[in-house]
């Protein structure tokens, strides 16, 4: 199975779980915030600038695209470089497409869903605090920067930091640490809430000519 790296930063990224403690600043009351935003967001889409570095290819990339979320459980990632790729989930399951290579992986959607991951808060199906302690959380201009530390030890992410707008609460970005040294970053722009969007954008049917690798099937 040939995954380029933003997708399999991706996979890799939702299939981690989520982070508590008080300092300075209200950290609970912030964090509370920002999920009682986020629950009132049915809806999302923005553009989005993901910056990735692998620690064991010693390289750093640079993806960008477009996102949609409709909650519960529909999300659709659309890469538009370096590389074109397409990350579709719903109910039914997560598709991983490369358009270039004429290829689709289908996965089951327990695979992002079981547990709880950044995947879950995204989609709607989890809570920020089932999934992690609240960790330090500081200000830096506009933002609230709010460090999450996993419940789970037993997952390989050490840390996940939520930026957030100080004035409404919304999240415009986050960053990934595992216990690798690998860092994901990624970055929200031209954010809409709770537009109206098409739910055939969370649905996906193989293109003719397309090989499907369907790992749907496996334990």
């Amino acid at each position: 199975m040939n995954l380029k790296l933003p997708g399999l930063i991706f996979l890799l990224l939702i299939t981690w779980i989520l982070p508590g403690s008080s300092w300075a600043l209200d950290s609970i009351a912030i964090v509370e915030s920002i999920q009682k935003q986020y629950d009132t967001t049915n809806t999302f889409q923005a553009r989005f600038v993901q910056n990735s570095y692998l620690k064991v290819l010693g390289q750093s990339q640079k993806a960008e695209g477009t996102v949609f979320i409709s909650k519960p459980g529909k999300m659709k990632w659309e890469y538009n470089a370096p590389d074109r790729q397409v990350l579709v989930s719903n109910d039914q399951g997560l598709w991983l497409y490369l358009p270039d290579e004429k290829q689709v992986t289908k996965m089951k959607v327990e695979s992002i869903y079981s547990s709880n991951t950044p995947a879950l808060f995204l989609a709607g199906r989890g809570k920020l605090t089932d999934s992690f302690n609240i960790g330090k959380v500081t200000e830096k201009g506009d933002l609230y920067i709010a460090e999450m530390i996993p419940r789970d030890k037993l997952q390989n992410l050490v840390k996940m930091v939520l930026l957030a707008d100080k004035k409404n609460y919304r999240i415009v970005g986050c960053q990934v640490y595992d216990n690798l040294g690998n860092k994901t970053e990624m970055i929200f722009s031209d954010i809409e809430i709770n537009p109206s969007l098409d739910m055939k954008l969370f649905q996906f049917k193989v293109p003719n000519g397309v090989e499907l690798i369907d790992l749907s099937s496996m334990e």
